[in-house]
């Protein structure tokens, strides 16, 4: 297997909406045991509701700005260089509710959420957002549940 090295904005590109996603590992070269994604959220931009992974891990990386964690009933800051950990089963989400745009850097263990953006991203592409509905059916599919 050889080593893959991708430079700053290499990768496969997704569009979120106003969010931005870069997939820099989708499992091919790990084994199916690894995703890797650089996200760029713009300032107040729609970020997903509260919810639970029931079979992946997701650590988050700041690189630049800042962003807004909820985790449980927490909210917590997080500036450049902050590590969130996010294990199974743990509720979550985040925000940019600064003026600045943030960058972070998201693993999946495995990567079976790097399929979950790639399919949100095709509705978005034509600037169409899904509804409340359609997002928590998708993110089931995902084994992912919303929570209120």
């Amino acid at each position: 297997m050889d080593v893959v090295i991708l430079k700053a904005g290499e990768g496969r590109k997704l569009s979120l909406g106003p969010i931005q996603m870069v997939v820099q590992e989708d499992g091919t070269h790990t084994r199916g045991t690894l995703g890797v994604a650089e996200f760029e959220v713009p300032p107040h931009a729609p970020t997903p509701p509260p919810h639970i992974h029931h079979a992946h891990e997701e650590v988050f990386y700041v690189l630049e700005g800042e962003l807004e964690f909820l985790t449980g009933t927490e909210r917590v800051r997080a500036c450049q260089g902050t590590f969130v950990m996010v294990p199974i089963g743990a509720v979550h989400t985040f925000s940019n509710p600064t003026d600045k745009t943030a960058r972070f850097l998201n693993t999946f263990t495995p990567p079976l959420y790097v399929s979950y953006f790639e399919e949100m991203s095709k509705p978005m592409q034509a600037d169409v957002a899904p509804t409340p509905q359609q997002l928590a059916a998708l993110m089931a599919r995902y084994d992912t549940e919303v929570v209120s």
